[in-house]
């Protein structure tokens, strides 16, 4: 049997603790930890410090994981501002474009709710647009108007929470 370095030692440690290293691999830990005392020390001393470690780098993931939704909130709302100011111009094809994304960012966010809340954000940020364009003596468009684009950008948006849910599921794992 070859023998190993501390520095291996200490890599192969967590995975014969956990019980997923192989049978040469714990055979190799154990003679290493019968011959080096350092190495034997922190083995059998480390256990709590795994477990704070877990608990460091769970920590660190909520707050990684909360960022990203705030990122994908505002995001999402620039998407949306951005797609229904697109509506009066002639670049409105790009539209097919931004509302499935916008779908499927919605999906990340609120999962399957997306289904609803977005198409009521589309409602509310177009009225909004809407009544801003008003203000400004700009042309507006008619109620009947707002709720025919808002139909219109809702098929997309729902297919694009459609294919995120569905990739969602097919790459979800087992637990």
């Amino acid at each position: 049997m070859n023998k190993i370095t501390c520095d291996m030692c200490k890599d192969l440690m967590p995975l014969v603790k956990d019980g997923i290293a192989s049978a040469d691999s714990c055979l190799a830990v154990k003679e290493h930890l019968k011959e080096c005392e350092a190495c034997k020390q922190l083995y059998e001393n480390e256990s709590t410090d795994f477990l704070e470690l877990n608990m460091d780098l769970e920590l660190e993931l909520g707050k990684l994981k909360r960022k990203l939704q705030i990122f994908s909130v505002v995001l999402m709302m620039f998407g949306v501002f951005f797609g229904l100011s697109l509506t009066a111009s002639q670049e409105m094809f790009y539209n097919s474009l931004i509302m499935p994304v916008i779908g499927a960012l919605g999906y990340v966010i609120f999962r399957w709710k997306a289904i609803y809340q977005i198409p009521l954000l589309l409602l509310v940020m177009q009225c909004l647009i809407n009544f801003l364009g008003l203000a400004r003596g700009m042309e507006y468009m008619p109620f009947v108007a707002i709720l025919m684009w808002v139909g219109i950008y809702t098929i997309f948006v729902e297919l694009g929470v459609l294919v995120a849910g569905l990739l969602h599921f097919a790459f979800k794992k087992d637990k």
